[in-house]
């Protein structure tokens, strides 16, 4: 499919040639605001939905991306098992503000949090397909998986690896 469609145009309109995006390229958005922990930081998401891609924003940073992460999933019949691949595109996840370490503990709270986000993904796609929750759906020849890839970008204040279990799963609910 196309991202782009060309208008047909005479001499006449040349003038006025551009590109419209094509129907399938345009994602179907979802916003939500919600607030977490003690301290009620406030947190925008956003969901959109491509053709060939999941994305989803998690801010708490002026609208700001912070980290890029891509997490693809592949389901083997053979075996019956589910891979979760998750890396970092962009960015490290390490704060280079409010000093102090953790950095580790950043990087990996936020790939639990994508590997969280895509678990509850597919779940959500069996369901859609009408078998249980645990039936694997399995890879098309070309390599897709049950769902499309999932690109993530985090952007948690400093110290986001100190979010409670519980605001961590608020955030995963919510999202």
């Amino acid at each position: 499919s196309n991202l782009y469609q060309v208008s047909t145009m005479s001499a006449v309109d040349s003038a006025n040639y551009s590109y419209q995006p094509s129907s399938s390229s345009l994602p179907t958005s979802l916003i939500r605001t919600i607030t977490l922990g003690e301290e009620e930081v406030e947190t925008n998401l956003i969901l959109q939905l491509f053709s060939d891609r999941i994305f989803i924003s998690i801010t708490q940073l002026s609208g700001k991306v912070g980290s890029l992460l891509l997490c693809n999933v592949e389901e083997s019949i053979v075996d019956n098992s589910t891979t979760y691949n998750v890396r970092t595109l962009l960015g490290t996840g390490v704060s280079s503000r409010g000093g102090g370490g953790g950095g580790e503990r950043e990087v990996s709270m936020r790939e639990v949090l994508v590997r969280r986000l895509a678990e509850r993904i597919v779940i959500h796609t069996r369901k859609m397909a009408g078998v249980s929750e645990t039936t694997i759906l399995g890879g098309a020849e070309d390599g897709t998986g049950p769902i499309a890839p999932l690109l993530v970008g985090v952007g948690l204040k400093p110290g986001c690896s100190n979010l409670s279990v519980e605001s961590f799963n608020v955030l995963v609910d919510a999202s």
